[in-house]
């Protein structure tokens, strides 16, 4: 049972992590899609990484002093949500949002994974059954 809890939460944690990579690879759809200047497809990639690095202290604050074992699946959502929408959303401000969005589900993610993943592990030296 404990094998799947950390197979799920690496599942988990490679998910968002290529979710964050994800938004470099489709520039290329996004600046064909709406015209964009090399300047404003940098903006894209600048907005998830800055809506990810501002809001994780304040998610990993949170994760340290109250249990809140819904941040996971809430950032795997938010993620793939923003990602998704990215691609159909009717214009760049929207895109901008929308990967903002994405950067904070990977923010809410990764300090709620911390406390989980050590409670599935065995003790340093340990072995399992």
């Amino acid at each position: 049972m404990r094998y799947r809890s950390i197979i799920t939460l690496s599942v988990g944690h490679m998910v968002t992590d290529i979710n964050q990579g994800a938004v470099p690879a489709l520039l290329p759809f996004l600046i064909s899609a709406y015209g964009l200047t090399y300047a404003a497809a940098a903006a894209v990639v600048f907005a998830t990484n800055m809506s990810s690095s501002l809001v994780q202290p304040l998610f990993g604050h949170l994760a340290d002093r109250i249990s809140k074992p819904w941040l996971m699946p809430m950032g795997l959502v938010l993620a793939g949500a923003g990602l998704a929408l990215a691609g159909v959303v009717p214009n760049y401000r929207l895109v901008l949002c929308v990967v903002a969005v994405s950067g904070i589900g990977i923010a809410a993610f990764h300090p709620a994974k911390a406390p989980a993943s050590s409670t599935r592990s065995p003790a340093p030296g340990k072995r399992r059954p």
